[in-house]
């Protein structure tokens, strides 16, 4: 049976096949598996994730055209519900070599038999055809190599794509944050040097500078400057921008959804005894982070992988340097092993139970603690302006 097909039949029956390590025991990791089970009426068929499919890529770089293999092809339906940014990180956690969003979108439309062609897929019979021709042509008639010169011309080779596929997404995108800044920083403003230009001159006034100095330096008039937490934009995270407010706001912890929320930005609301009042901005990306930003960082949540610091600015995009100056966190299932450069890193571990959730409550109460106690060093008031 072909594997492409055998997959295609088994999903559009409402089975999922089963992941199975060399040893022929259960697999939970694709990444681990050696196999991929189907069942088949009463004889499962076992294949080979190293199989080649009928799923072929036709890009031109040296390398990255031809078949698919059967591991690529069930994680790309595996990560059929993720954002481009969370497959991608999950390929290259996993060593997997990733779909373009065209061959993806392809591959997944025809798994769930929304259509029953794809420019991607050999038929079967040419598929045979071709390896009645590769059998049967001699051993001397092996390709010859490429000029040098031209193979490296190849590489350098890029796919033209069109709006399509570079603006569009599997998921909506939201641009609530566009209004709100827009909103902050331009409307306010305005509103506030209008209402300021027509009040005339009372007998308070008089003062002149003595005034304004007093008005300066009432922290009421100060802007607001939220403290800000930054996640981990890994997929394999356990806070994630979909379940980060309950947890961090509610004390409650639900695995993260495969789906992505759309949300840039979340609020959190804090009140304590030791620093007051205060409204927390929690993102997970810098892309659109101004210099004075990083001011604001109070808290770095990560996996343990130095590659979420890449985009961080210079001598913060050293992890042993970083947590010196942010409190660092580091969120994991309790019995879980942790990844070795959190044990190097200045980096509090914050452990989840799996089952019980009644110790949400507590495990969130003492992060907020460790956090707060930094904070009050730093010198954060209730008002979220540093004194």
């Amino acid at each position: 049976m072909d594997s492409l097909l055998l997959l295609r039949r088994t999903l559009s029956a409402g089975k999922e096949p089963a992941l199975l390590a060399a040893d022929g025991s259960a697999a939970t990791d694709i990444a681990d598996a050696a196999q991929l089970s189907f069942a088949d009426q009463d004889q499962p068929t076992a294949i080979d994730l190293a199989t080649p499919t009928r799923f072929v890529r036709q890009r031109a770089q040296v390398g990255e055209a031809g078949p698919v293999d059967l591991r690529g092809v069930y994680f790309a339906w595996l990560c059929r519900d993720q954002n481009v940014a969370s497959y991608l990180t999950a390929c290259q956690e996993k060593n997997i070599a990733n779909l373009t969003f065209v061959e993806r979108t392809s591959l997944i439309t025809w798994l769930q038999g929304a259509d029953d062609h794809s420019e991607f897929i050999v038929s079967e019979k040419q598929a045979q055809a071709k390896d009645k021709a590769e059998a049967g042509k001699p051993a001397a008639a092996a390709k010859t190599p490429l000029d040098p010169r031209l193979t490296e011309t190849y590489a350098n080779e890029r796919v033209l794509q069109d709006h399509n596929s570079v603006l569009d997404g599997v998921k909506p995108t939201s641009f609530e944050y566009v209004r709100k800044e827009a909103v902050t920083n331009f409307l306010q403003p305005a509103r506030e040097r209008a209402a300021g230009a027509s009040r005339r001159p009372t007998a308070a006034a008089s003062n002149g500078s003595s005034s304004a100095a007093a008005a300066v330096s009432n922290p009421a008039r100060k802007q607001r400057r939220e403290p800000i937490i930054l996640l981990s934009p890994s997929a394999s995270a356990l806070l994630t921008m979909t379940n980060v407010k309950d947890f961090l706001e509610r004390g409650v912890f639900s695995s993260a959804p495969t789906t992505a929320s759309g949300e840039s930005i979340q609020t959190i609301s804090r009140a304590s005894a030791r620093i007051g009042q205060l409204r927390f901005l929690v993102v997970d990306s810098v892309d659109r982070f101004k210099p004075d930003y990083w001011e604001r960082v109070v808290a770095v949540f990560t996996t343990g992988q130095t590659w979420q610091f890449r985009s961080y600015p210079n001598g913060l995009n050293n992890p042993n340097l970083l947590f010196q100056k942010v409190k660092g966190f580091c969120l994991n299932y309790a019995g879980d092993p942790l990844p070795d450069n959190i044990r190097s890193w200045n980096v509090d571990v914050v452990q989840i139970d799996k089952v019980h959730r009644f110790r949400d409550r507590e495990t969130v109460e003492g992060l907020w603690d460790s956090l707060e106690k930094w904070m009050e060093a730093r010198g954060w008031s209730g008002r979220g302006v540093q004194s």
